[in-house]
């Protein structure tokens, strides 16, 4: 009885080994499961961070190295790629009932637009468990690619009828946002998506622009926020957010994000003149102030943000930094007669009379924008300073009798007011070859009688004289005259 039993009891155990090998066959990750991780892993993409999840994947299959749920995921970390198809194709044929690597091939050949090839994978996929959502999903795709779009839509409702998760919802709503009359159903579909998943760049700029369109402009700039939050170093993404701030009607937002964009290296002229101009209506002057630096530095040969900024800085009052700024925008605009009149009125009111009347000089005799009354605020100071009708000329000793003349009739006038007033006045002026003064140097003022120096400097300044003179030095003694 014993030997004729063995054979069974043989083939009883090689049943049982066979069933506790098939047994041993590792389970197929949910639909749920698996587009969970897909998701995860478009995350990781738009986040930058793909290798941190690959690594993640690594400690998975060293755990559970007979589990091939790592190495698919990590085939669709690197999808589309000859390495990801590869790795689909060695699972599938290891793995025959497990829908994901055909899922993954199907995926792999739409990307690279091999349509037709997307077909058999997908197909196996659906045959390996039927109705799989992921494979309704990628056929959806692929009769997209194909432009078969009534019957991507259906596909793709047939998936998401079978698992409501964002991936499939945001595919649905891109889709239907690009056919006429499926907005409204788009915006319902985006909206959720983006709620559960918030970094999907292109569901979110599609879903800010529908929003825009159909008039919700809080919704669309909402939208674009969170879109930009994705992208915090698009410089134009920045700039398509202050746009739809502004739509929306908040200008605190917008300026925010045109700041950014400048920060970024945005230089576009007409935005950073839209950050110059909302700063001015929110009354931030600092503000306004870096905007307006930062479209100076833009348009190199437009004087007027120089001009607003002199205006800032007198405000200050930064007279420094307003001569500066009014300097650099005479270099750019000489023609201009109003920024030297400025010029001018600003040196007045600092007693800088001599450089005040090469201002106004300069004015006068610049075509574009006159001031009608810089003639008389000219005529004015030249009478305080007592300049003569016409420049001193002929030798280097009639020039200095000639200039002295001026000087005295000044320092006469002042002594009724200051009876004590004395000092010396030295100067030297700097000729050229044809005897045409460049520069006027002061180089000692014990009297301190600032009419008296500025009437000196534009004197000697104006007068005409011999070619091939070496620059002179005048020097006047004021004494008062002996009681």
């Amino acid at each position: 009885m014993t030997s004729r039993s063995l054979p069974c009891v043989l083939l009883l155990l090689s049943v049982l080994c066979a069933s506790g090998a098939l047994g041993a066959r590792p389970v197929p990750a949910s639909a749920a499961d698996g587009m969970a991780m897909l998701q995860r892993m478009d995350t990781a993409r738009v986040r930058g961070s793909p290798s941190v999840l690959r690594t993640e994947l690594d400690a998975q299959e060293a755990k559970a190295p007979k589990d091939p749920m790592p190495r698919l995921y990590r085939a669709f970390l690197s999808l589309p790629s000859d390495e990801s198809f590869s790795e689909f194709k060695a699972l599938a044929v290891l793995y025959p009932e497990n829908p994901w690597p055909h899922v993954g091939m199907g995926l792999v050949y739409v990307r690279w637009k091999m349509l037709a090839e997307a077909s058999p994978p997908l197909e196996a996929a659906r045959k390996a468990v039927p109705g799989f959502a992921p494979a309704l999903w990628v056929e959806g795709l692929r009769l997209q690619a194909e432009g078969k779009r009534a019957e991507a839509e259906a596909r793709l409702r047939e998936a998401l009828a079978k698992l409501d998760t964002p991936r499939i919802r945001t595919d649905l709503g891109l889709l239907l946002a690009g056919r006429p009359g499926g907005a409204a159903e788009a915006i319902s579909l985006l909206s959720r998506s983006v709620k559960d998943w918030p970094e999907q760049p292109e569901a979110l700029q599609v879903l800010s622009r529908l929003a825009r369109e159909a008039g919700d402009a809080k919704a669309g700039a909402e939208a674009g926020a969170l879109l930009v939050a994705l992208q915090p170093h698009d410089k134009e993404a920045h700039r398509r957010q202050a746009e739809a701030w502004l739509a929306a009607g908040d200008k605190v937002q917008a300026v925010k994000m045109l700041e950014r964009y400048a920060t970024l290296g945005g230089a576009e002229p007409a935005v950073l003149a839209s950050w110059v101009r909302l700063n001015v209506e929110l009354g931030r002057p600092e503000e306004e102030e870096k905007a307006l630096v930062r479209l100076s530095a833009a348009t190199p040969k437009d004087a007027e943000p120089l001009l607003r900024l002199a205006t800032l800085a007198e405000a200050k009052p930064d007279l420094a930094a307003t001569e500066a700024r009014l300097d650099q925008a005479a270099v750019l605009a000489p023609g201009r007669a109003d920024i030297q009149v400025r010029r001018a009125r600003l040196l007045l009111k600092q007693e800088r009379f001599f450089e005040a009347v090469m201002a106004y000089r300069a004015a006068l005799a610049a075509p574009e924008r006159p001031v009608p009354e810089a003639a008389e605020e000219f005529a004015q100071l030249s009478r305080k300073l007592r300049l003569p009708a016409a420049p001193a000329k002929g030798t280097i000793e009639q020039i200095y009798d000639r200039v002295s003349l001026g000087l005295v009739a000044l320092y006469l006038e002042h002594l009724p007011a200051k009876p004590d007033l004395k000092g010396n006045l030295k100067v030297r002026v700097d000729l050229d070859a044809t005897g045409r003064a460049t520069k006027v140097v002061v180089l000692y003022d014990s009297l301190q009688d600032v009419l008296i120096t500025h009437h000196a400097q534009v004197a000697f300044m104006d007068a005409q004289y011999p070619p091939d003179s070496e620059s002179p030095e005048y020097q006047y003694v004021f004494r008062p005259p002996a009681r």
